[in-house]
């Protein structure tokens, strides 16, 4: 995309480079701000952030606002697109696999892997209320139809799956003050004796950063470090594993893979660095840095990267990603139950 703003009221540019040249992590010279325009504003913004990008007030209250879902991911992988349903939404109520090829929409072909535009033929089709799916399953075919009715559905960040003595607790985005207690609340009622927690955070793109480090903290014993963060003054802010609340058994596994990122990343990493789990699966996005969403006159908003973050170690995942104690090719397109199939006889010593 060249411009974040077609079809929108356009922002102040002068308020977005005050912000730029305050806020952001990385310092940037009064040449590279004096750049910024309307007609460039994505690309502009991205040389200097790869992480920046302006929001419309209209998609940010379309966020808040309930909406037609089918409770599916999409996603682009080795050329094809895949779907990932929620469990227990429309299409997973409609039979459609936990991860499958997507083949066509309403008959139509879908051909090559542009997500954006995918996204855009759906969602016509979810506003028209017929969404007929072709959908193959991860090992081939040409596929099956699912009639799927679109509904009221917002998932939760924590979903799970129990395939024997193996609990998956997939979670989807680090949401503020709802992850770290609705994972606990999990824990603690479906956790039985001799059970392996296995935390999927496969095609998680993050989210708050201080729900992480809450949920890292429920697993890493007390007063242990978690990780630090620096600002653009380079002042430094450490985080300890609280010595309040009771420790939960570490996941056994954590499944990762290359769409792994931010939070998710760096909850993996943290559970890693103090061996407290194995790491399973692809090496991980890079993406070991916090942003803020600034809001803007014109009530949209500017995601920055303001912060950025290093593991106990003084080390950090940005640009390299966490990489996994135990390599598992193709694990996004691997359904849940095949991938603890494979793992069975990895060790249960968490």
């Amino acid at each position: 995309m060249c411009s974040a703003v077609t079809g929108y009221a356009a922002p102040r540019i002068d308020e977005i480079r005050t912000i730029v040249a305050q806020k952001a992590l990385l310092p940037q010279p009064s040449e590279s701000l004096a750049t910024l325009d309307i007609k460039n504003l994505d690309a502009g913004l991205q040389a200097m952030d790869p992480y920046a990008r302006y929001v419309p007030s209209s998609l940010l209250t379309a966020n808040s606002t309930p909406n037609l879902h089918l409770g599916l991911e999409i996603f682009a992988h080795q050329s094809w697109v895949w779907v990932r349903s929620d469990p227990g939404g429309p299409a997973d109520k409609a039979g459609v696999p936990e991860i499958g090829k997507l083949l066509a929409i309403n008959d139509k072909k879908v051909l090559g892997n542009d997500l954006d535009r995918i996204s855009t033929q759906l969602d016509k089709a979810i506003q028209n209320a017929r969404v007929n799916l072709t959908v193959a399953r991860p090992i081939g075919g040409k596929g099956s139809p699912y009639k799927v009715k679109p509904a009221v559905f917002k998932p939760s960040s924590i979903s799970w799956r129990r395939y024997g003595a193996d609990l998956v607790l997939r979670i989807s985005e680090f949401a503020s003050h709802d992850t770290a207690p609705g994972l606990t609340a999990r824990l603690t009622a479906l956790v039985r004796p001799g059970d392996r927690v296995v935390l999927d955070l496969r095609g998680c793109s993050g989210g708050d950063l201080y729900e992480a480090l809450e949920i890292a903290g429920m697993f890493v014993p007390a007063g242990r470090p978690l990780a630090s963060t620096y600002d653009r003054s380079g002042k430094v802010q450490l985080y300890r594993s609280p010595s309040s609340g009771k420790k939960q058994r570490s996941p056994g596994l954590i499944l990762i893979d290359r769409r792994t990122a931010s939070a998710a990343e760096i909850l993996a990493g943290i559970l890693q660095y103090h061996h407290l789990t194995r790491v399973v699966g692809e090496q991980s996005y890079g993406k070991c840095v916090s942003q803020t969403l600034f809001p803007l006159s014109d009530s949209g908003g500017l995601w920055l990267t303001t912060l950025g973050v290093n593991f106990p170690n003084n080390t950090s995942c940005n640009g390299k990603g966490i990489t996994p104690d135990l390599p598992y090719p193709d694990i996004s397109i691997t359904k849940s139950a095949d991938i603890m199939h494979k793992l069975s006889k990895e060790p249960r010593s968490h």
